[in-house]
């Protein structure tokens, strides 16, 4: 009798080291893990007696069932025996493994930890239903800036079960978030009210900057407020600062004053998500410094999407179509993504880019958490090591970001439109001959042109079309039979090509635009100057050649 009781002794004590080897080899908080944050009771009954809480199936050997998630969460746990030690063990175990630094590449495990991080954050503040009444809202925001406290807290021995989990698992996945601006997740939420737009600038696109605040201020007449972002002391000068103050409700703030920069180290695209996330607004329409609106930015709040998902994503042109490094990349570690994510052509394999982040638009309360994973990707390390490597900037780390936090978002329905002016490369009236040459666009739900990325300009990024404007006239959908150019600066028109030209609002609001570009000047040079400029390298140069 001494013998079989020793071998079940033996037999648990192999049950529990499995668990324990199991949970510290594969720490599977898989997506499966969600499903259970309703079922989750508070306590185990260990009064039921024909229960043991310490077995489990032999095909769920490697995930984490009900019972496993209460040994790791509930501190009133009671098992048999004497073996709260081994409870406890296991329990440090995974705590002390949620605090370890990730590798950059390690995308597997900080998929599951941030997976895990929102089931542990729905236990504790809920699970916002976002196409709910307002008021469910209201007892949210309430409830995350009345007890919130313990995810910035230092001395977590201080905190038990879920508390305590969460509080080590948020500041492991976001250390840079707390000590500098914000000192507790309340002060985020605090400091974010209203509606706004968010530009970031430093003083290379300074002039587009000026240009857009003016057309929204001027033109449009937007009372939205702007909250502008620059890098530094140096990113943006004093001059410049004052002439953005000079508009009516707009506000500039230094992004390093923000986060711990030895972490994040912000600079170029990894800008623009922190910004959101620093930002004075709770909803906030981010925009490229280059973005050019035809209509007020706030029609984009009244979208549906927006309105159902507390985002609004816009589709970025179809290109390079097929399997690629990228999208094998993102399934080497994407699992079970999201429905949304199910149906952008990306996951399809369609295209190898699927967001255009000239303009985000987020309910910062709402999408926090997926908001949060978004700056995560846009650390220095991950984004330099990794994620920059594989996508292009910042533009898919939104989408990805939220899959990974399980955010659900809204991404644009509408395919993405192409705004140019008509080029006629030859004498004849073939079609074949014409071209629409300009940038990549965006419509509203109901078909009207909102805004296109890149300005006025030809292209930004090359001298010699830095100051030559472009004749904005029509634009067209994006559909699968398109020819670009080999810069993808145009399209090449067909017989069947669809043209929707400016209708006669778009039409006034475009020449408004372009007689006030040709009064100040913001972003071409005025062509006399810039033959005094020219002229004045020219002697430059000779004097030097002079000197030698």
């Amino acid at each position: 009798m001494k013998g079989l009781k020793l071998r079940i002794r033996i037999r648990r004590k192999y049950v529990y080291f499995s668990i324990i080897l199991s949970l510290i080899l594969y720490f599977t908080f898989s997506s499966k893990l969600g499903s259970y944050k309703n079922d989750i009771p508070n306590t185990i009954k260990t009064e039921k007696k024909e229960e043991d809480p310490m077995i489990i199936n032999e095909d769920e050997k490697f995930q984490l069932d009900n019972k496993l998630v209460n040994l790791l969460l509930n501190d009133t746990i009671k098992i048999k025996n004497g073996n709260e030690k081994i409870n406890s063990m296991v329990k440090k175990m995974i705590l002390d493994m949620m605090e370890k630094p990730l590798a950059a590449d390690d995308f597997e495990e900080l998929r599951k930890r941030e997976e895990f991080h929102t089931t542990l954050w729905n236990m504790e503040f809920g699970q916002l239903n976002l196409k709910e009444d307002p008021t469910e809202l209201t007892k949210y925001k309430r409830k995350l800036l009345e007890e919130s406290s313990f995810l910035s807290q230092k001395h977590k021995n201080d905190l038990d079960g879920n508390k305590k989990t969460l509080s080590i698992l948020h500041q492991s996945l976001y250390p840079w978030l707390y000590g500098y601006r914000y000192h507790s997740f309340s002060d985020i939420i605090s400091s974010s009210n209203g509606r706004g737009i968010v530009l970031c600038t430093g003083n290379h696109h300074f002039k587009y900057a000026r240009s857009t605040i003016d057309i929204i201020r001027h033109i449009l007449n937007s009372e939205l407020p702007i909250e502008v972002f620059y890098y530094g002391e140096a990113d943006l000068s004093t001059r410049n600062r004052e002439i953005l103050k000079g508009y009516e409700n707009v506000y500039l703030s230094d992004i390093t004053t923000y986060f711990d920069n030895s972490i994040v180290d912000i600079s170029s695209w990894a800008i623009k998500p922190f910004s959101i996330l620093a930002s004075r607004f709770e909803e906030v329409i981010l925009m490229d410094a280059d973005a050019l609106y035809l209509r007020d930015p706030i029609e984009l709040f009244k979208e549906r999407g927006y309105q159902e998902k507390g985002t609004l994503f816009f589709r970025d042109r179809t290109l390079f179509p097929g399997a690629n490094a990228a999208s094998k990349w993102l399934k080497s570690w994407m699992v079970n993504p999201l429905p949304e994510t199910q149906e952008l052509r990306f996951w399809k394999e369609r295209t190898e880019h699927e967001m255009d982040s000239s303009t985000v638009v987020i309910h910062k309360t709402k999408t926090i958490l997926g908001l949060l994973n978004v700056c995560k990707l846009n650390e220095r390390v991950i984004r330099q090591d990794v994620v920059y490597r594989k996508v292009y900037g910042d533009k898919e780390t939104f989408w990805i970001g939220f899959d990974m936090a399980r955010q659900p978002y809204y991404m644009s329905k509408k395919p993405c439109a192409f705004a140019g002016e008509i080029v006629d490369e030859s004498s004849s009236s073939n079609s074949e001959d014409k071209k629409l040459c300009g940038h990549t666009s965006h419509t509203l739900e109901n078909g009207k042109l909102i805004f296109w990325n890149g300005h006025l300009i030809k292209d930004k990024n090359i001298g010699m079309y830095a100051n030559e404007l472009i004749k904005f006239e029509a634009y067209t959908l994006e559909d699968n039979d398109k020819d670009w150019s080999i810069n993808l600066a145009c399209l090449d028109l067909h017989e069947n090509s669809k043209l929707n030209y400016f209708d006669e609002e778009e039409l006034r609001v475009y020449n408004e635009i372009m007689k006030r570009e040709n009064d100040q000047h913001f972003v071409a040079t005025e062509i006399k100057k810039r033959k005094k400029n020219r002229t004045s390298k020219v002697l430059n140069e000779n004097e030097k050649n002079e000197k030698k």
